[in-house]
């Protein structure tokens, strides 16, 4: 897909929203940029650990919502002596 853009009077580069929506990039994203064969190339880049990124799914942050929610709201297990106790209150 290609797209022509005008260069601001401040080097900006307006990212047109088609392109933003095909690549799941959102206002405050950060990209890479760097100059490839005299060409620029553009890459989206997040800044979270790889290995963290599950954390930053809206799934999972729905569920830590929900979570935060019911610990607001003091809907807590019981403290459990050991993992028995736990399996055991976890299958009534």
């Amino acid at each position: 897909m290609e797209t022509i853009m005008k260069i601001s009077s401040q080097g900006q580069v307006r990212i047109p929203q088609k392109i933003m929506d095909s690549l799941g990039l959102e206002k405050g994203d950060y990209c890479a940029l760097y100059i490839e064969n005299g060409q620029i190339v553009l890459k989206p880049r997040k800044l979270i650990d790889p290995s963290q990124s599950w954390y930053w799914t809206k799934a999972w942050q729905k569920k830590e919502a929900k979570a935060d929610k019911q610990i607001e709201n003091d809907e807590l297990s019981p403290e459990f002596q050991d993992s028995d106790e736990g399996v055991k209150w976890l299958k009534e």
